[in-house]
């Protein structure tokens, strides 16, 4: 969900005051089908919830049952027998797990280790970072495994050629529900076309802490501000070297060298990159459109087709995800960029779908 930053604001607020949060032993946590609702729930000491679809993954994965089995049982109505699946595992299971209920759904299951990073005090800790860089908002994301928010420095311009040209940014990343760590990676924004491009120089910070005491209670706000104000300092600390110019002064001058790279067959540089990046066929053809229509056959025209498919993803995680391989494939080596785009790869790849078949 694409949101102004008013919106996000806003909903975080609302998020931090509906939701919940415990430490319980996971022999105690039990689930029961509902079959009026057709749903599975998930019973704690602080309420019987249904899951979303994240949950239903984490509580696969605690119990050890196999996705595709544990998915068979709940689409194919068999929810009784998940129940019992799920209930023989958690009882002989001696650990602790923080549930996370939001919106009267549980939304996370995870370790007591697990140290929440608060996407509402995250959201205000790094604006005051901005206003002193003078950056923009750029785009704000939320769902419900991730928030992103990207940002720019729209006086800080390059240009790559003539007439194309790029601003520096950042684009921060959190999960309340342990779908990744938080994460801070220089962003790049070209001008012609807004499309983006997602650094190598990834700062990550893992949700892991002291293991929490069993409790019923909520933590107050307080309590976690307080833990948090050392990480807080990081990432600050984070932002101001991402915005470091020589850095991206580094990341202009490869992408500059990716211009002068041609492409000899359009069609065989597109089979080899969905290839290697598991891109659908769907978007495959829109990736051959663009690059033969809209970009240079070269190089950099080939990873901005890339990002321009990026803008089409209805959800944030698979943007960033195609922004990522955008500026991976901008700056490889052009020895390795066109050893990855020759015929010879292209006949390699249709051998490895024969076997696999």
């Amino acid at each position: 969900m694409r949101l102004e930053l008013k919106e996000l604001a806003e909903e975080l607020e609302r998020q931090k005051k509906n939701s919940k949060d415990a430490v319980v032993s996971t022999r105690e946590l039990y689930t029961y089908a509902e079959p009026i609702e057709g749903e599975l729930k998930l019973a704690s000491t602080i309420g019987t919830y249904p899951l979303t679809e994240w949950a239903h993954t984490q509580l696969a994965e605690k119990t050890g049952i196999p996705q595709r089995y544990y998915q068979r049982m709940r689409e194919e109505g068999h929810l009784n027998l998940l129940a019992e699946n799920v209930n023989t595992w958690l009882s002989r299971d001696y650990s602790n797990a923080l549930v996370r209920v939001l919106d009267g759904r549980v939304r996370a299951i995870l370790s007591d280790r697990y140290r929440v990073m608060d996407n509402y005090d995250l959201l205000f800790c790094v604006l005051d970072e901005f206003k002193r860089y003078g950056v923009d908002i750029h785009r704000c994301d939320l769902s419900d495994m991730h928030m992103y928010i990207k940002v720019i420095k729209p006086h800080e311009i390059r240009e790559i050629v003539e007439d194309d040209k790029v601003v520096p940014g950042l684009v921060l990343t959190n999960s309340e529900v342990g779908a990744g760590a938080l994460k801070v990676e220089p962003f790049m924004l070209r001008l012609i076309c807004e499309n983006g491009l997602i650094g190598e120089n990834v700062v990550r910070r893992v949700h892991l802490g002291r293991r929490r005491e069993r409790t019923d209670d909520i933590w107050s706000d307080e309590t976690w501000r307080k833990r948090d104000e050392t990480l807080w300092s990081e990432v600050r600390d984070v932002i101001r070297a991402t915005f470091d110019p020589e850095i991206f002064e580094e990341w202009v001058d490869k992408l500059r060298r990716g211009t002068e790279v041609e492409v000899e067959s359009p069609t065989t540089a597109v089979d080899n990159i969905a290839v290697k990046y598991n891109i659908s066929e769907e978007k495959k053809k829109d990736l051959l459109d663009y690059f033969t229509t809209k970009e240079t056959p070269t190089q950099w025209g080939l990873a901005n087709a890339v990002t321009r498919i990026a803008q089409e993803e209805e959800k944030p995680e698979n943007q960033v995800e195609l922004e990522k391989i955008g500026n991976e494939i901008a700056i490889l080596e052009p020895e390795e960029f066109l050893r990855l785009t020759e015929e010879e790869e292209a006949e390699e790849n249709k051998r490895k779908r024969k076997r696999k078949k």
